[in-house]
């Protein structure tokens, strides 16, 4: 595989998709935009198509990363903590908490080469890709020491905790995509019980914050490790320093500061380069949204005859057509009829009754 010549041939498929390709895209699309609205309301209606797709290509290409290891070999590491990432003496256990951003899949490939022990924890809906992808091919591509090694855990079962203490007591170290993480212990979207609440681009989400307590279950500094592709696509990894128990009050200030400071820095680097993040299509499920934002009230014998491209948008799924409202990532099925009405802005031949209930809600303005 030659990196350079997939990454054209990729950008070349999403510049001139079919209709097949944009309609099997679409419902992406819609939470994509819904996300946009929400974390980046300044950014336009017109741009968001083109970010879309600037989105799918860094999903994309983070996969093949991890076989080209001349890219790996390329990669600028920054080491802004107090740890000798050369050696896997410690003075105490260490986690790396990253994210799926950038060039991510490189943490775990470069702490290999330098030597490391590395105990995985990865969510359980992707447990059994990740672990024959990692083990069977990235793994005997890379050139680790005699010391190295990848052990891969499933967050989800109730052994990992138990296994994972072992391990680090053996000298492993912890790496963990807090993003990806839905903790040790399972919880309805009440974010009621495990969740904390943390400011996010000047809004209010919930995460997990279960690795701030394992980290002050095991004694252990957690140090942020952040990848990012810069304009030439070249990857940067920085390690920020080290959080430690003893920075903090008590462990429990130190189990949710810790990942406050985790997502502050990750914040840093997603406003610089927003498209570089796995997560948007999913952050919807870390914030509360069980409200209804209110409609606009429609003036007196004002005519609607325009869709509102502001607050909705289109998505199929096979061959049933939906509305999505981009405020409150709610869908409604309409009949393909209607979707071609509404496309070709024939509004005026909407039946009243119809057109009565989308004037309402504002979906025609």
């Amino acid at each position: 595989m030659i990196l350079e010549e997939e990454k054209k041939r990729y950008r070349k498929g999403l510049s001139n998709p079919t209709q097949e390709d944009i309609d099997i895209r679409s419902y992406e699309y819609a939470l994509f935009k819904a996300s946009m609205k929400r974390f980046f309301p300044k950014i336009s209606n017109e741009d968001h198509i083109d970010m879309f797709k600037d989105y799918m290509y860094h999903i994309w290409i983070s996969g093949l990363e991890q076989y080209d290891m001349g890219y790996l070999k390329k990669t600028t590491v920054i080491n802004n903590s107090s740890i000798d990432l050369s050696t896997n003496e410690q003075r105490a256990p260490l986690i790396f908490s990253s994210f799926h951003f950038g060039s991510f899949r490189l943490l775990n490939s470069i702490l290999y080469e330098l030597g490391h022990k590395i105990v995985i924890i990865i969510a359980e809906d992707i447990f059994q890709k990740q672990e024959g992808e990692i083990l069977n091919k990235v793994k005997p591509l890379l050139k680790g020491t005699k010391d190295s090694d990848f052990i891969i855990l499933n967050v989800m079962k109730r052994a990992s905790i138990f296994k994972l203490k072992n391990l680090i007591s053996k000298g492993y170290i912890m790496t963990v995509y807090l993003d990806g993480n839905t903790g040790i212990n399972t919880d309805s979207q009440s974010f009621t019980k495990g969740y904390i609440p943390i400011n996010f681009l000047n809004k209010t989400i919930y995460v997990k914050n279960g690795i701030g307590r394992l980290a002050a279950l095991l004694g252990a500094m957690i140090i942020p490790a952040i990848s990012y592709r810069d304009k030439k696509e070249d990857n940067h990894l920085t390690f920020y320093k080290e959080i430690e128990i003893k920075d903090f009050m008590s462990k429990k200030e130190f189990s949710i500061k810790s990942i406050e400071f985790c997502y502050k820095k990750f914040e840093e680097a997603l406003i610089k380069y927003p498209m570089q993040w796995g997560s948007w299509l999913n952050i919807h499920k870390w914030f509360k949204r069980d409200y209804t934002t209110p409609f606009k009230i429609k003036k007196e014998n004002k005519i609607c005859n325009e869709f509102n491209n502001e607050r909705y948008t289109f998505f199929k799924l096979g061959k049933s057509n939906f509305i999505f409202d981009l405020f409150d990532y709610k869908s409604y099925p309409i009949t393909s009829d209607l979707f071609i009405t509404i496309n070709q802005n024939r509004i005026p031949e909407v039946e009243p009754h119809l057109y009565k209930e989308l004037a309402t809600k504002n979906i025609i303005i």
